[in-house]
């Protein structure tokens, strides 16, 4: 009898402890899921670029260092050829945007062909004229009667000239990629498209 007590004892005794063995590796495992997938959750790939925290784009794998005479014609076809062009590490805006119907509501800006255009008014007649008129007051700060009758309203250009803010600039490094027009997850990804990007990163 007493034997046999013991042998059972033993065997409870095992099973007690691979009970606890068993219960010790599903803690340490789901410990490492969870920190593997917290890792993937934080993890920014490197071949994504993350801009103002409303969008993202992938790279393209193209980045160099440039200067003025490559920037000024990328900006002068920005709209022409219908591409999207981000500043990042600018002293000030390219522009502020003030809104018409609450003249204390001012957004600096610092992309150029936006998808909001109501805050990148172009009117649409004599597109280019528009264009090249817009362009060059965000670029020299040099304004006409065509800017003030177009954009007066709701344009404040910075004190210093997007241009004179580049040349200042010790490195500008370009970045080329695409990004989806519409990040909304209810339309089909037949009905989205791509856009190139040009991002522009000024260090002082």
């Amino acid at each position: 009898m007493l034997m046999e007590n013991a042998v059972d004892a033993l065997k409870m005794a095992g099973a007690v402890l691979i009970f606890v063995l068993a219960l010790s590796l599903s803690i340490t495992s789901f410990s490492q899921a969870r920190q593997a997938s917290d890792t993937i959750l934080n993890f920014r790939d490197r071949e994504t670029q993350y801009i103002n925290g409303d969008f993202y784009y992938e790279t393209t794998g193209t980045e160099r260092t440039v200067g003025l005479e490559t920037i000024i014609p990328s900006i002068y076809r920005v709209y022409r050829e219908d591409y999207r062009i981000v500043f990042v590490g600018l002293t000030e805006p390219l522009y502020q945007y003030k809104n018409p119907n609450n003249p204390q509501d001012v957004e600096d800006r610092y992309v150029l062909n936006s998808d909001d255009t109501s805050k990148e008014p172009r009117p649409s007649q004599d597109a280019n004229q528009n264009n090249r008129t817009f362009l060059e007051a965000i670029l020299y700060g040099k304004t006409d009667t065509n800017f003030n009758n177009w954009y007066g309203n709701v344009i404040r250009l910075p004190q210093t000239s997007l241009y004179n803010q580049l040349k200042s600039a010790t490195e500008i490094k370009e970045y080329l990629g695409v990004y989806t027009t519409t990040q909304n997850a209810d339309v089909p990804e037949s009905m989205k498209t791509e856009k190139r990007i040009i991002t522009y990163e000024v260090i002082y």
